[in-house]
């Protein structure tokens, strides 16, 4: 229902204990207890499992195994502890695979302002927070629950360096954000859902056409602002990620509206396949606990 208020699974206290359990458990401890909640929890949540399995279906074309659904939960809670760590002052470190003397550095790490695309793999919300909020102010948005306090545990630490622009079911965001970038933020946007987007097109991505949101493009070509492409992936500490980055869309200089979106269509098809290489390698890491939207050979 439009306008309608969404939660995030469990209690509306399960936050809380979370960050109480993360300022007093020994991390052996801790992850040994995720293991545990992250199995109840995979029991438990019909709808994430068989969106968890429909999603290892489509990238692995075959069904997954229990253990390649169960891994994939525990997989996101780990990376949940680790926002909530982080809230609590932990430290997270960023490893960027993208030389520093590359088109990105600049970019990336230089203070012009930028379009940040990401989606929801891995600690990829991490870059939001904290990995690109030393050379900018950061805008991101997010649809308003009833109970994110995973979220609140990071935004606490940032003290005005971040701006959420909180949505709801159904509620256009274009022109906040439009507002937001008149006044010289960046935006981070994760774009994988098309369900509120102001725009969305049609793409090939997990063995199928599916639409996908491209209101980051319409943005760029708008204000003549380029759009960076970077996914998040926890290594062995979920404390620190290894970031990958994909060459940067700058709309063509003098093109009209039409051919400028054709190259961020393009663009974006490049991006698809290059976020589904890095699926293939990482399997568990995609945290878009919704069904896949798979059209009709007719549908455009």
């Amino acid at each position: 229902m439009s306008g309608q208020r969404q939660r995030n699974p469990g209690p509306d206290w399960g936050f809380g204990c979370l960050r109480w359990l993360c300022r007093t458990l020994p991390l052996p401890i801790l992850y040994f207890l995720t293991v545990i909640g992250s199995t109840v929890a995979w029991a438990v949540m019909h709808e994430s499992r068989r969106a968890s399995r429909e999603y290892l279906t489509a990238l692995h074309c075959r069904p997954p195994t229990t253990c390649e659904s169960l891994r994939q939960f525990i997989a996101f809670t780990w990376v949940m502890l680790a926002k909530l760590r982080a809230g609590e002052g932990a430290p997270v470190h960023f490893d960027w695979d993208s030389p520093e003397d590359s088109q990105h550095h600049d970019l990336l790490f230089g203070p012009e302002q930028l379009l940040l695309g990401t989606f929801h793999v891995g600690g990829s919300e991490f870059l939001g927070f904290h990995g690109l909020t030393e050379s900018r102010d950061i805008a991101m948005v997010r649809q308003r629950r009833d109970n994110a306090g995973d979220i609140e545990a990071l935004t606490e630490s940032l003290r005005g360096k971040l701006h959420i622009v909180w949505t709801q079911s159904g509620e256009s965001v274009i022109f906040p954000l439009r507002d937001l970038l008149a006044d010289g933020y960046s935006l981070a946007m994760q774009c994988d859902r098309a369900e509120d987007a102001s725009k969305t097109a049609v793409f090939e991505f997990l063995g199928a056409r599916r639409r996908l949101p491209v209101t980051i493009y319409r943005l760029a070509l708008l204000y003549g602002l380029p759009v960076c492409f970077c996914v998040a992936i926890p290594e062995k500490d979920p404390m620190r990620m290894r970031v990958k980055v994909f060459p940067p869309f700058r709309s063509p200089s003098g093109a009209t509206r039409r051919v400028g979106m054709e190259a961020a269509r393009a663009h974006f098809q490049s991006v698809l396949v290059w976020l589904e290489g890095i699926l293939r390698a990482h399997p568990s890491l995609w945290f878009n606990f919704i069904p896949l939207q798979r059209l009709a050979p007719t549908d455009s």
